[in-house]
């Protein structure tokens, strides 16, 4: 009776080692494929028929309960670790240096630490992932290469037209020498009608 649920357990942690993916198709036909991958894990590159974005997620994540699932938002003081709660309330009563309180000496001094500490820990318990935003900058870079592919093309078409014409005027110079149409050579009587006579050798 305990083997069918034991099996169960196992192919369930087997399932959430792999790496959680999700596809969809546009109206444009485009096929968008949302991966989120572990700690070193590949992200496989995507192909001319399909965007792959990747999330990349923590290695202590891979066998965690996914956050949608954890019980609310984790900036709700609600879900806060009862380590984090008495600090809290430690640092209510401070005052003095470091300690971002109008009272003391030196009070005002913690306040921009106080909310460096307070950005990292929303960015760190917020989930920033934007997918759209990751599809859009790959479609981009995808257009961007389709571009550059372009003006290899266009710039080789010039040259071979180029190349073109340079074998066309080449041809066509050949058949006006061949058809007698080229220059002809000048004769002895015209270039040597302003020519000094040769000089005569004396007789004896």
């Amino acid at each position: 009776m305990t083997r069918l649920p034991l099996f169960a357990l196992i192919l369930a942690g087997s399932a959430a080692a792999v790496p959680a993916a999700a596809q969809q198709t546009t109206v444009d036909g485009e096929k968008i494929n949302q991966v989120i991958v572990y700690g070193d894990d590949k992200c496989e590159q995507s192909s001319p028929d399909e965007i792959v974005v990747c999330n990349r997620l923590p290695e202590t994540e891979r066998y965690r309960v996914p956050q949608i699932f954890r019980g609310g938002s984790p900036l709700d003081p609600r879900n806060e670790a009862w380590a984090n709660k008495i600090v809290a309330v430690e640092r209510v009563g401070r005052f003095g240096t470091d300690s971002c309180s109008p009272t003391g000496l030196g009070g005002f001094t913690g306040c921009t630490r106080a909310l460096v500490e307070g950005a990292k820990a929303e960015r760190k318990a917020a989930d920033k992932t934007d997918w759209q935003a990751m599809i859009a900058d790959e479609r981009a870079k995808r257009i961007a290469g389709i571009d550059a592919a372009a003006d290899e093309v266009e710039a080789a078409v010039v040259a071979e037209e180029k190349a073109l014409q340079e074998r066309q005027r080449a041809a066509e110079e050949l058949e006006r020498q061949a058809g007698g149409n080229a220059p002809a050579p000048a004769t002895a009587d015209e270039s040597g009608a302003d020519a000094e006579p040769l000089p005569v050798p004396p007789r004896h």
